[in-house]
């Protein structure tokens, strides 16, 4: 298994403990992160995207 497949099956276990209520909230982020995405098609979603996360991580907001 990759570090890849790894991750995921990690955030998978994480919604999976979910509260019926956070779960109904993550699934509504999901989907405006997806609508964003698709309105983007070029990139520039997944580029706004990889830069929040990464800002995300040095705790920069």
């Amino acid at each position: 298994m990759t570090t890849e497949e790894q991750t995921l099956l990690m955030f998978k276990g994480l919604t999976a403990s979910l509260s019926e209520g956070q779960l109904v909230k993550y699934k509504a982020a999901e989907q405006k992160i997806r609508d964003v995405l698709a309105e983007y098609p070029e990139g520039e979603g997944v580029l706004a995207i990889g830069l929040i996360c990464a800002g995300m991580q040095v705790n920069e907001n």
